[in-house]
């Protein structure tokens, strides 16, 4: 029984000693390594930025906005923080940790029928576990119901729970060198391939009830002296109803059928890089003119 007991401890003690270790690797692989993702590039920046614009939001803000065009048309120069299934929750923390080492006068907020979402995004928090164990990180998201605590202090369990998207594969790329340049396209990700549907996108629920998580950003952002404006980007024959959001949202714009040709886009929510091209020339007409 003795013999049992102390093979049992130290078996444990090695899974333990295992889990500490290569929960360290993987971290140091998300801070020093190449970039995977924007809040590994933002969390880089290896001079402090001072830029004339953000453009924030989902994946319908990553695809749909070219900095580098607005840059060559006005001279503005700016980045498309814009992440895959990114909430209001996780575009206020982006913000944040941006305003940690750049500065911004004017940030553009995309939002759409995922208004009334209040809660971190089940696939938008992924990207943020390799960084839980910082305060602000983590307090961030402990304000919210979720296993954050258990991310933060239990080794390497985000790793394995993630591990599609966090695990060996991302890790090994990272620690090798390919990363994306985001650098070059100031954070606009390309979109390709042309929709074949005709029909209508519907929303399930309409808009109906204000989410106090943008009045917070609201007020966050007066507190930083940044101007904010918010917008819907384009869709495919939109039937949806987001009316509310002229009423609950400052300096709102609707684009949502901006753009009715469907070879601009890739599906019914997202435009290719066509499209993309398109819809920055119409944001500079709304947002950069000489009249504005």
């Amino acid at each position: 029984m003795k013999r049992f007991l102390t093979y049992t401890c130290i078996l444990l003690s090695a899974l333990v000693l295992g889990a500490v270790v290569a929960d360290a690797v993987y971290t140091y692989s998300y801070h020093n390594g190449a970039h995977r993702s924007k809040i590994m590039w933002l969390r880089d920046f290896d001079h402090a930025p001072e830029l004339d614009f953000l453009v924030l939001g989902s994946s319908r803000t990553n695809y749909s906005i070219k900095p580098n065009i607005i840059a060559d048309r006005t001279g503005q120069q700016g980045y498309n923080l814009g992440m895959n299934s990114c909430s209001i929750v996780e575009i206020r923390l982006l913000l944040a940790e941006f305003l940690k080492r750049g500065t911004v006068n004017t940030v553009f907020v995309q939002v759409d029928d995922q208004y009334k979402q209040d809660y971190p995004d089940p696939i938008g928090e992924v990207a943020w576990m390799p960084f839980i164990r910082e305060d602000a990180i983590y307090e961030h998201f402990n304000a919210f119901e979720g296993p954050y605590a258990t991310y933060k202090w239990v080794p390497f369990y985000r790793y394995q729970k993630f591990g599609a998207r966090l695990g060996f594969r991302e890790v090994a790329s990272a620690m090798l060198g390919t990363g994306y340049d985001y650098a070059n396209t100031k954070g606009y990700m390309p979109r390709y391939g042309m929709l074949n549907e005709e029909k209508p996108f519907i929303p399930d629920v309409p808009i109906e009830t204000e989410n106090e998580l943008y009045e917070e950003l609201i007020a966050f952002c007066k507190t930083n002296s940044i101007e904010i404006h918010f917008f819907t980007a384009p869709y495919y024959k939109f039937k949806g109803d987001i009316g509310k959001l002229e009423t609950f949202l400052p300096n709102y714009t609707n684009f949502s059928d901006s753009i009715p040709i469907r070879k601009l886009f890739s599906d019914q929510t997202h435009l290719n890089d066509d499209g993309a091209k398109k819809f920055t020339e119409i944001f500079i007409e709304t947002y950069f003119s000489e009249s504005q």
